[in-house]
């Protein structure tokens, strides 16, 4: 009898080893197949898209003479190019290209000429013709001005 409780014993450890290496293999595959959902995650992820330009035709106006300086016939010769998100936001601009103009110069023309020859004053009205162009057009158009560029600065 005691042979018979040995084939019983092995019997049983034989089984136990495989059931071990079943869970094993089928935990090294679940393993391995995780790496591979979020590589799938990631090529799902929209690619970034080159920025779009829209260059405005060049501004010629004339400035209002500093506080301090009566310096009269200033005149400020502007070039500049907006970068948007996408190309409909770009012909939404081109739409509305009359109105934005108008802002553009209405904006500048309130500008001294003591504060366009420091840089900071030229940072700050790239910083306020993006706040006047980034808004709601109309009912169903709303834009966002990422940067305004200047190309041309010429004050005279």
């Amino acid at each position: 009898m005691p042979t018979n409780k040995k084939k019983i014993s092995i019997l049983n450890l034989i089984l136990i080893l495989i059931a071990l290496l079943a869970i094993g293999f089928a935990a090294y595959l679940w393993f391995n197949k995780q790496p591979n959902k979020t590589a799938e995650i990631k090529k799902e992820e929209p690619e970034v898209l080159a920025p779009v330009f829209l260059t405005l035709k060049p501004f010629t106006l004339s400035l209002p003479p500093s506080e301090n300086n009566l310096e009269a016939n200033k005149v400020l010769y502007i070039g500049m190019v907006l970068r948007i998100a996408d190309e409909e936001q770009k012909s939404i601009l081109l739409e509305y290209l009359p109105e934005i103009r108008s802002d553009i110069l209405l904006l500048t023309s309130k500008q001294y000429i003591n504060n366009l020859k420091t840089e900071s004053g030229k940072l700050e009205l790239k910083e306020q013709i993006k706040a006047a162009l980034s808004r709601q057009y109309d009912a169903k158009h709303s834009i966002k001005i990422d940067e305004v560029l200047f190309t041309d600065f010429i004050v005279r």
